[in-house]
């Protein structure tokens, strides 16, 4: 798979110049490809190609190539080909959902995003794998449901379209947004996230920090065109109840990965609460910008766990001498992460803030939002402290070894964690200018430090705070809501597996192990023709162009 990565790598650099071109020029190309006409039903295959959706299309694109040159040396060789076929189908889903400008032709990305990620998540076929697959899929079928009946709503005014469509009902936008919600795993179906980390390292890195958990919130940036005040105000709360309990969890938290996924959703969570504030281009820069660094971490946390095979912080250490490359680059994105001035995620976490005080609409909320904020400072810094520790742990079979072909992907992202915010700034807000008096930047400063002080108050280490830990740790007891819905539907399921077994043999593991065996016998061939594909959707747009 080593040309193949590198061959989508240069590629992904078409989508970006292609957005550069299309910001430039203030256009964008929308096209429509009759499908199925009767009477005055009218179902278009639409597809919106402007800077939105070619900058998302880059980020995709440049993450999977990464990960893809990442994996040849963290993935055993025997399963490789298996491996960059679930990729690759993964990356080919997201990209249908980014294209497209129709809610019914999104409908085959978002599934394709929602089955393959239940494929990848099971990756490692055991019990723990497994039930985390189960509420990942289950959880994600919630959001089918929802997009489902909005588009039966929709067939009233037989227009499905995001862009050339002038307002959605105000169910629909309820409905969306509760999809959206299923899909980024924001309450009360946050439960999803950190029990996908049973995934590989690699997967949790592309899925569950760049494309699949940021598929919701792009969604709310194409639908919130017209916004209604009652469907803002259900992202706002929604928003604000996820990012305080994901913050806190971070803070208890002990895995590695798990903590990086509860970051994850936290500053998904504050995407929302942009897009609710109805800045929805500044959480498209925060989507960006985050997916880059957030990305970047989980690889640094792979090479970290691969080579200690250890996942809890408590038994890591030694890193900076064993490796100071990985060290300095989980330093940059935690840097990044927290918001450090002048890093990448600098440039689109601080124009929340003043949005979110400029707005005049200081309530109970944005000070819940602020101090989780502070929170993330918190968390960051407790795990770089224990990951990045000179002295050994009391576990002498720790070997770490540095790896310099995995290191290198990550060598490549790093630049984007510091200059990415600043470019993104420069290219699309060049005059944008937000005066607050210095009683509200005094007010930020304290509430951000309050946050933090907060965060270091909640570490696992204090025993006052440990009975409360319990109830941020399994999310608000989301955990418990989830498992008890399961066992409630247990006996109708098994009921209905006993009473009807035909569709097992038509479409479930039969069908699949032919499907495979057929296309097992020429794999590179498939995989090429895969690639091929993909590569076609990121020219596609550059032949409309030009052609």
């Amino acid at each position: 798979m080593f040309p193949q990565s590198l061959l989508m790598l240069m590629f992904s650099t078409l989508p970006f110049m292609t957005a550069m071109l299309l910001l430039f020029n203030s256009t964008f190309i929308s096209l429509e490809i009759p499908l199925l006409s009767v009477f005055s039903f009218n179902l278009p295959v639409s597809l919106m190609i402007d800077w939105t959706s070619m900058m998302f299309l880059f980020t995709v694109m440049f993450i999977s190539s990464t990960i893809l040159l990442f994996s040849v040396e963290y993935i055993p060789p025997s399963e490789h080909k298996q491996f960059s076929f679930l990729l690759l189908s993964f990356v080919l889903s997201m990209s249908l959902l980014i294209l497209s400008d129709n809610i019914i032709f999104m409908l085959l990305g978002w599934d394709g995003l929602g089955l393959t990620s239940f494929i990848l998540v099971i990756y490692y076929q055991n019990f723990s794998s497994s039930g985390s697959g189960a509420i990942t899929i289950f959880s994600n079928r919630m959001g089918d449901i929802f997009i489902l009946l909005s588009i039966a709503l929709l067939t009233m005014n037989c227009s499905w379209n995001f862009s050339m469509n002038e307002m959605f009902p105000l169910i629909v936008l309820i409905l969306l947004t509760l999809a959206a919600c299923s899909k980024s795993a924001q309450f009360p179906f946050s439960a999803w996230l950190p029990a996908a980390m049973a995934a590989p390292t690699p997967i949790s890195a592309l899925v569950h920090s760049s494309t699949l958990v940021t598929a919701g919130v792009y969604l709310m940036i194409r639908v919130m065109n017209s916004p209604h005040p009652l469907s803002l105000s259900m992202i706002l709360l929604i928003s604000t109840v996820t990012t305080i309990y994901a913050s806190m969890s971070a803070n208890w938290e002990m895995d590695m990965k798990k903590i990086i996924a509860l970051s994850t959703l936290s500053q998904i969570a504050m995407m929302m609460f942009a897009i609710s504030l109805g800045s929805t281009i500044l959480a498209y820069f925060h989507l960006i910008i985050h997916a880059l660094f957030k990305s970047m971490m989980f690889l640094c946390a792979g090479i970290i766990i691969h080579s200690s095979s250890y996942q809890d912080m408590r038994f890591m250490g030694s890193m900076f001498k064993a490796s100071p490359v990985i060290s300095s680059i989980l330093g940059i994105a935690s840097l990044s992460l927290m918001g450090i001035p002048f890093m990448s995620g600098f440039f689109s976490k601080d124009p929340i803030i003043e949005t979110i005080l400029f707005s005049k609409f200081l309530s109970f909320l944005s000070i819940l939002m602020l101090l989780s904020i502070g929170m993330t400072s918190a968390y960051s810094t407790r795990m770089v402290l224990f990951t990045l520790k000179f002295f050994l742990k009391t576990k002498p079979d720790i070997n770490i070894h540095s790896s310099n072909f995995m290191e290198t992907p990550i060598m490549l992202m790093a630049p984007f964690s510091i200059l990415m915010g600043a470019i993104m700034m420069w290219f699309t807000s060049p005059n944008q200018l937000i005066i607050i008096p210095p009683l509200i930047k005094f007010l930020i400063i304290m509430i951000l430090m309050l946050g933090g002080m907060l965060g270091i108050s909640l570490i696992f280490a204090s025993n006052k705070y440990k009975k409360f830990g319990q109830a941020a740790i399994s999310l608000w007891f989301n955990h418990f809501l989830t498992t008890i819905s399961f066992k409630l539907t247990s006996p109708l399921m098994n009921l209905f597996m006993k009473n009807d077994k035909l569709w097992q043999e038509m479409y479930g593991p039969k069908f699949c192990f032919k499907q495979i065996s057929f296309y097992s016998s020429s794999p590179d061939l498939f995989m090429n023709q895969l690639l091929f594909i993909i590569l076609l959707l990121t020219l596609f747009p550059l032949m409309i162009m030009f052609f």
